[in-house]
């Protein structure tokens, strides 16, 4: 009892801490399931025929990657790999822009590492 009395305000910022710390890690992985349940919307309505609410959520998705991971984008390119043909230009279908859109970007970010570690390894 005299040792909770004494390290009353220790204890309660480690009580604070962990909970705070625990609501970061719920949030990011709410946001990373929100992403990828937004991913998998926009491939039902794309195959279901509904062409207007899914270039509505292909913008959408164009729009948060500069906020996604590049696993996130590796996992976009992935799925929507699986259902195109990727030898065969399909520019109308909205499936095959985003699959392009995800590897060019993909792409980007690698060209960008690559310039900045050539950048760090001659200084």
């Amino acid at each position: 009892m005299r040792f909770l009395r004494r390290n009353i305000y220790p204890l309660l910022f480690c009580a604070v801490l962990l909970l705070s710390s625990l609501l970061v890690v719920r949030q990011y992985l709410a946001n990373l399931s929100a992403h990828t349940e937004l991913r998998e919307d926009f491939i039902a309505l794309n195959e279901k025929g509904h062409t207007k609410m899914a270039e509505h959520l292909y913008q959408v998705l164009i729009i948060t990657f500069p906020k996604l991971s590049d696993s996130a984008l590796w996992e976009d390119a992935h799925r929507t790999g699986m259902l195109i043909d990727k030898k065969t230009p399909e520019p109308q279908n909205l499936i095959w822009k985003y699959h392009f859109t995800v590897r060019n970007e993909l792409a980007r970010r690698a060209e960008r590492r690559v310039a900045r570690l050539v950048q760090q390894s001659e200084q």
